[in-house]
């Protein structure tokens, strides 16, 4: 069998997370400095993404040799329009990450983030769609349902044969 993605990425134990105005470029390549072996970008609105150049443009200003590997996470509830969002960084980073986790009234307000597991088939929807049409690797950054592990294990099991390579 081909080696599974954590294999790939050289089985990281050091691990940056994506952080909200702090897992940025600058500090991402000092935590590399420290010993992470894996990094995260800040979560990235899809939308948002797609739709400002501007916005566009700082995150893909970020691409840098040095700052490998790297997990780009997005944000977003509409397939087609992660999936375009994917396809801008899929070049510069060693997997794409449905954020799956956040748990602030912005991510109620967007429909995305931990509210988002919520609607089990169309994230398993969304990640189908992102694992058979990107070049890189999907991953899942999860939360648990409170009270209900024998749920949440049920939805890691979709998401896998949705092809999601790594859950967090």
């Amino acid at each position: 069998a081909p080696p599974n993605l954590f294999e790939r990425l050289g089985r990281p134990m050091h691990v940056v997370a994506p952080m909200v105005d702090q897992s940025e470029l600058p500090f991402r390549l000092l935590a590399r400095r420290y010993g992470a072996q894996l990094c995260y970008t800040p979560m990235v609105n899809a939308n948002q993404f797609n739709n400002s150049s501007v916005y566009r443009e700082e995150v893909l200003a970020e691409a840098n040799a040095a700052d490998r590997p790297l997990v780009v996470q997005f944000a977003g509830h509409d397939a087609e329009t992660l999936l375009r969002a994917a396809r801008h960084v899929e070049h510069m980073c060693d997997a794409v990450d449905l954020n799956l986790g956040c748990p602030q009234g912005i991510a109620r307000r967007g429909r995305y983030g931990a509210f988002l597991l919520e609607e089990e088939d169309l994230v398993v929807d969304i990640v189908r769609t992102l694992s058979s049409k990107l070049q890189v690797p999907v991953t899942c950054k999860i939360r648990l349902f409170r009270d209900d592990l024998d749920r949440t294990l049920r939805l890691c099991h979709r998401l896998q044969e949705a092809g999601c390579a790594l859950l967090t």
